[in-house]
C-alpha cells in the first residue's frame, strides 16, 4: 500500500492540481488510463481548432472574389495537415507524461484505477491510498442505439481528427457543437457534408443567434433538420443511412464517411463507484454538491463526469478552486461559480455568456433586448462580412447585463469584454463609457450597447 496526501484519477482537469500540490510540497498520486493531457488536448479542443483555422482559411479564398481577389482553388494536403496536428498534440503529451514523472512529489501511474474503498485505489497491481481523492476523468463520445451502427467503420470526434484521408462525402450525425465544428471543417476543405439533426442547429444557443448562424453556415452543406434515423448500413466501403422526416417520409443518405456527434457521456461507470457508494445521476454524472463534494467524505469530481459545465475553462477554474479550498483556505467556501462563457469554433464563430432571451423570459424577468449587425461596422464592411449578430439581455431596471451573444467573425474573443461587463455587474451606461477603436469589430458591441441605451433611457438614446 503506497500512501499519499491527494490521488488524482485524470491527468487533464487533474493535472492543474497535480501541480499545485507539487509545488506545496503534498505528495500526489497522478492516474491516467490514456495519453496525458485529457480530452482537451488529445482529442478536444487543440486538435481541433488546429483543423478548423486552416479549413477556415480555405473557405475565405474560396470567397475572395467579393474582394475582387482571384484566388483559384486552393489544393489542401489533408494527411499532411492531420499528421502535423497528430505529431504536436502527442508531442505535448508526451512531454506532460514525462513531465509528470520527474515532478517532486508526484508519482505518475499509467492504467485505469479502480476505487477498492473510500479511501483506495487499485491500478494494476498498485495499491494507492489518501485521505482526499479527485475524480477528474473526462467524458467519451455517445453512441446512439442506431440499428446496424456497431460494427461499422464510423468515426466519433476521435477519429475524425486523426483520420488522414479526406473523405469525398461525410454523413454528420448530430447538431451539437462537436457535429458543427468538425462537420463544418470537413467541409471547408471540399467535403460534400450531409448533416442529420434530429430537431436544429445548437438548440442551446439563443434561437435569433441560431438563426443568423444557419444562414452564413449552411450554403454549400445539405442540412435535414427534424430528422429520425431508421438503421445505418455499411457495404462496399459506402455507409447508407435510412432516414425519416418529421412528417414521415422515408429518404436515404449515401456517403464514404460517417461522423457520429451526438453528445457525450461521462466516463463514470469504470472506477466501481457504486462499490463505495459514491452516488451518480441517472445520466452518470457524478453527483457533487457545492464544495465538489461527492456523497462520500474525502472523494471529489470536478469537470466533464461532474457534468455542471463541459469546458476545459470550467474544469480549470473547479481545479483552482479545489485548491484553494482543501489545500490553502483555513476552512473551505463553497464554489462560486462567475459568469460561464462558451464559444463554437465553427465559421462563424458563436460565443455566448449569461441568459438567451427565452431563458430570462421564462424566469418571468422584465428584460431589454439589445441589437447590432456586424454589417453596421466598418470593419466587417472592410472584410466583406455580410452576417454576424450581437444581442444583449439586459434588466430593464438596473441595465445590469444578463446576457451577450454574438455569432460572427472572432466572436470567441469579442464576447471577453461582456464576460468582464457581467462578472463585475457593469450597466450598459457603465460599459459604452469606453472609447472603441475605430474601426474594429468591438465597434458592433459599441452598437448594441447604444441600442440598449436607447430603450433604457430615450432621453439619452436620441443622442446617439
Amino acid at each position: 500500500m503506497r500512501e499519499y496526501d491527494v490521488i488524482l484519477i485524470g491527468s487533464g482537469g487533474g493535472a492543474k492540481i497535480t501541480q499545485a500540490l507539487s509545488r506545496l510540497g503534498r505528495r500526489v498520486a497522478l492516474i491516467e488510463k490514456d495519453r496525458a493531457g485529457g480530452t482537451c488536448l488529445n482529442r478536444g479542443c487543440i486538435p481541433s481548432k488546429m483543423l478548423i483555422h486552416p479549413s477556415g482559411l480555405v473557405e475565405k479564398l474560396r470567397r475572395a472574389h467579393k474582394l475582387k481577389i482571384t484566388a483559384g482553388s486552393p489544393v489542401v494536403d489533408f494527411e499532411a495537415l492531420v499528421a502535423s496536428i497528430n505529431a504536436y498534440t502527442d508531442g505535448v503529451s508526451d512531454h506532460l507524461a514525462s513531465g509528470f514523472e520527474r515532478m517532486d512529489h508526484v508519482d505518475y501511474y499509467q492504467g485505469e484505477a479502480r476505487f477498492a474503498s473510500a479511501r483506495e485505489v487499485r491500478v494494476g497491481e498498485h495499491r494507492l491510498t489518501a485521505e482526499k481523492i479527485v475524480i477528474a476523468t473526462g467524458s467519451r463520445p455517445f453512441i446512439p442505439d442506431i440499428p446496424g451502427l456497431t460494427g461499422t467503420p464510423f468515426m466519433t470526434s476521435t477519429e475524425a481528427l486523426r483520420g488522414r484521408k479526406l473523405p469525398r462525402r461525410l454523413i454528420v450525425i448530430g447538431g451539437g457543437y462537436i457535429a458543427a465544428e468538425l462537420g463544418g471543417a470537413y467541409a471547408g476543405f471540399g467535403t460534400a457534408v450531409t448533416f442529420l439533426l434530429r430537431h436544429s442547429f445548437l438548440k442551446r444557443e439563443d434561437p435569433e443567434v441560431v438563426a443568423e448562424f444557419t444562414k452564413a453556415f449552411c450554403p454549400g452543406k445539405t442540412v435535414h433538420e427534424n430528422t429520425r434515423i431508421d438503421r445505418v448500413d455499411y457495404r462496399g466501403g459506402l455507409f447508407t443511412v435510412a432516414c425519416r422526416h418529421a412528417d414521415g417520409r422515408s429518404f436515404n443518405v449515401e456517403a464514404e464517411a460517417l461522423l457520429v456527434a451526438t453528445g457525450i457521456t461521462p466516463n463514470s461507470d469504470r472506477l466501481d463507484l457504486a462499490a463505495v457508494g459514491v452516488a451518480v445521476r441517472a445520466d452518470g454524472f457524478i453527483q457533487v454538491n457545492d464544495y465538489l463534494q461527492t456523497s462520500v467524505s474525502g472523494i471529489y469530481a470536478l469537470g466533464d463526469v461532474a457534468g455542471r459545465y463541459l469546458f476545459r475553462h470550467s474544469v480549470n477554474f473547479e481545479a483552482e478552486y479545489w485548491v484553494e479550498a482543501n489545500v490553502i483556505a483555513d476552512a473551505p467556501a463553497p464554489i462560486h461559480y462567475p459568469p460561464m462563457p462558451g464559444a463554437v469554433f465553427t465559421h462563424p464563430e458563436i460565443a455566448s455568456v449569461g441568459l438567451t432571451e427565452p431563458e430570462a423570459k421564462r424566469r418571468g424577468l422584465d428584460v431589454v433586448i439589445a441589437r447590432a449587425h456586424y454589417p453596421s461596422c466598418a470593419m466587417a464592411v472592410a472584410r466583406g462580412l455580410e452576417h454576424g449578430l450581437v444581442k444583449l439581455v439586459l434588466d430593464r431596471k438596473t441595465g445590469r447585463l444578463l446576457g451577450a451573444h454574438i455569432v460572427g467573425e472572432e466572436a470567441s474573443t469579442m464576447i471577453q469584454e461582456l464576460i468582464l461587463a457581467m462578472t463585475h455587474g457593469m450597466t450598459a451606461a457603465e460599459v459604452y463609457r469606453a472609447i472603441y477603436i475605430h474601426p474594429a469589430f468591438p465597434e458592433v458591441i459599441r452598437n448594441a450597447i447604444r441600442d440598449a441605451i436607447r430603450q433604457l433611457d430615450p432621453r439619452r438614446g436620441q443622442l446617439f
